[in-house]
């Protein structure tokens, strides 16, 4: 079952010579931030726990909980850590901050997930890490795992004082969900008024938990177009419409509609669920808005994102944004010209 090779890499038991680079990027302050093995990290570590488990089967390596090295072209650059036992699996995943932003890890880890759920038995795999280390969060989203809970002021920090953890996990049939979700482009996008007949099926709808502090989840949503906040001395007018692909919910819009006092369009919301991100969902909807909104005869649109890792300003960017230099509650202001 060992090694695993994917397109990129291949993922193998370590070895006595991978100790001193496994150590060196062990005691890189930014590989080691959000991780709690013990520093400074020594060759002998390594070394020590090889050796104790030179005579094990890979069965036996696995069950104990072990650390498989990431190599790209030949070079480590990273290692994933695996144990399973009686069907319950953990994950982790650590690289080098040279072959970090580069896919390699969700790579690996989506090689690791599978083996699990096909050859090794599990019917859950679980990962856990520090609450703001959002990469590692991105990466289980990327193979299929959600977000089941913050456990607060329960883990022992280096400093001697007490950190939290956040605890990601999927079980087979999630994965089996997961790797069977439609991932082309759709054939078909429409725009699909909300009201009681619906309303509770697009509030379903989720992005993955990173993105929330980026995307307001539904309920956050629906509680704004309920309670609409007075801006310009008058309450915005909330204009809603669900996002279908393909005849399945994959999304929502909103906007604050042009009024006497609110007389340019603002993008005020837009997520896509997680199932169906990735797949030009997003683009095509606001296309069919911006449609409709020239016909109603707006010629611009403002709307605004916060910056920072996983930010929307690429997405908005390429579909002609531009931003004003204007910053509100914290967030960058753009104009696009339809």
């Amino acid at each position: 079952m060992l090694p695993l090779t994917t397109e990129r890499l291949l993922i193998r038991l370590m070895r006595p010579d991978d100790a001193a680079r496994v150590t060196a990027y062990r005691n890189d302050p930014e590989v080691a931030r959000y991780q709690d093995w013990p520093l400074p990290f020594t060759e002998e570590m390594v070394s020590e726990r090889l050796t104790a488990r030179a005579d094990s089967s890979v069965e036996d390596h696995l069950a104990g909980g072990t650390n498989l090295v990431i190599e790209a072209d030949g070079v480590p650059v990273g290692d994933v850590y695996v144990r399973v036992n009686d069907g319950l699996a953990e994950v982790g995943w650590t690289l080098t901050p040279s072959a970090q932003g580069r896919g390699y890890a969700s790579e690996a880890a989506d090689a690791l997930v599978h083996l699990l759920f096909t050859q090794l038995g599990a019917h859950r795999v679980e990962a856990s890490m520090h609450p703001d280390n959002i990469a590692s969060a991105r990466v289980g989203e990327a193979v299929g795992m959600t977000f089941e809970a913050l456990t607060r002021m329960n883990f022992p920090s280096r400093d001697g004082g007490w950190e939290g953890d956040l605890r990601y996990a999927m079980l087979r049939t999630d994965w089996e969900a997961w790797i069977s979700r439609p991932r082309h482009r759709p054939s078909d996008v429409i725009l699909v008024p909300l009201g009681p007949h619906n309303a509770a099926t697009y509030r379903r709808l989720a992005t993955h938990r990173s993105q929330e502090r980026l995307v307001a989840p539904m309920r956050a949503s629906y509680e704004a177009a309920l309670f609409p906040e007075v801006y310009d001395g008058a309450p915005v007018v909330p204009w809603m419409r669900g996002i279908e692909a393909d005849g399945e919910p994959a999304g929502f819009v909103m906007l604050a509609a042009v009024t006497e006092h609110h007389p340019e369009p603002y993008l005020w919301r837009l997520l896509i669920d997680r199932r169906h991100q990735r797949r030009g969902i997003g683009a095509t909807a606001l296309g069919l808005v911006f449609d409709q909104l020239r016909d109603e005869g707006s010629s611009t649109v403002m709307t605004s994102w916060e910056e920072g890792p996983g930010s929307p300003r690429p997405f908005y960017v390429g579909l002609g944004f531009v931003p004003t230099g204007d910053i509100e509650d914290g967030e960058t202001v753009a104009r696009i010209t339809l």
